[in-house]
């Protein structure tokens, strides 16, 4: 869907999501009206959504991209890449029960969202445990000036196969989460053309970068 005007507030109501059973790339793109991506609701029934790709793209009035918390309403465990770039107004990405559901998720790409503060929301009261970012393999993040952390919530982040993060202007950003685990090292890139570090803890990372900039800024003023 590009520069679609005449769309609804809602792309995909929760309805139309089980009459979409081939559906495996869905883009978005430069569409003023469109608030939520996915008007989910919570249902007896869950619902198995097919889809692999999510682009979105120049979306200036996007709320949302779930309208509420699904709870495991809805499913998305084949979904292996996401990028959002260029939608201001969005807060998160991702809701915590939705985080947990995406195994298969190898590359996510996040960029130039004014608006954004965390990659997965906090929205839960659930006893604490281990959200499993089982195949993710590239982490980008890139001029996401009020984003503070990849997520604020109580459960622990496992990254088994995380092999590159890009945190690129991101000045807001204090921590990555309150617990996380990667069990080799990986490639951190904190700027658009250095070299990167090799990291094996986020949270420390992100402290050594947002150290880095402090310094850079020392020098410049």
């Amino acid at each position: 869907m590009d520069d679609c005007q005449f769309l609804s507030d809602a792309v995909l109501p929760f309805h139309l999501l089980p009459l979409l059973p081939e559906l495996r790339t869905f883009e978005v793109r430069n569409c003023d009206s469109v608030k939520t991506i996915f008007d989910v609701q919570c249902a007896q029934n869950t619902v198995t959504f097919p889809l692999k790709k999510l682009v979105l793209w120049k979306l200036p009035n996007l709320e949302n991209v779930w309208k509420e918390d699904p709870h495991g309403t809805l499913c998305l465990q084949r979904l292996k890449e996401v990028h959002v770039k260029e939608c201001k107004g969005i807060t998160s990405v991702f809701p915590e029960s939705v985080a947990k559901d995406l195994l298969k998720l190898e590359d996510l790409v996040v960029e130039d969202c004014e608006g954004l503060t965390a990659i997965v929301a906090e929205k839960c009261d659930e006893d604490e445990e281990i959200l499993i970012f089982e195949r993710l393999q590239v982490l980008d993040l890139k001029r996401l000036q009020e984003l503070r952390c990849f997520y604020a919530g109580n459960f622990s982040l496992s990254f088994p196969s995380l092999k590159e993060v890009y945190v690129i202007e991101c000045s807001s950003m204090k921590t990555f989460s309150r617990v996380n685990k990667i069990d080799h090292p990986t490639k951190w890139y904190s700027s658009q053309y250095g070299r990167p570090r090799i990291e094996s803890n986020l949270n420390s990372a992100v402290t050594r970068t947002s150290e880095e900039e402090v310094r850079i800024l020392l020098r410049l003023t």
